[in-house]
């Protein structure tokens, strides 16, 4: 009888366990797709317009001459079993929007 109670307690914390990592994935993946729908504004859009979301960072943040906003980032680009080479770009604002231009490095 301890042997058949035993087994039953094992049989629904398994059914239970599953049901809890079935949650937690659907979790998951709603929260996977909500970040890919989310839409920025200025220039962390054009970002993810010019280069697709994530793959660039921001290096430094710079003011020119006439008080503008650029930004120098880099886009790293990945090879099997090197290191990665990084292109480098600034980003600006102009009055049609956002315009970059590779840095040469």
């Amino acid at each position: 009888m301890f042997k058949l109670l035993i087994f039953a307690l094992i049989a629904i914390t398994l059914v239970l366990i599953s049901i809890l990592i079935d949650g937690l994935m659907k979790i998951y993946k709603e929260e996977k797709d909500a970040e890919k729908n989310v839409v920025r504004d200025g220039m962390e859009g054009y970002l993810d317009q010019t280069f697709g979301i994530g793959p660039v960072k921001i290096f430094k943040t710079m003011f020119d001459a006439d008080g503008n906003v650029r930004y120098l980032i880099y886009l790293p680009e990945y090879q099997w079993f090197k290191s990665p080479n990084y292109k480098w770009y600034e980003v600006y604002a102009t009055k049609n929007g956002f315009q970059h231009h590779e840095v040469e490095g």
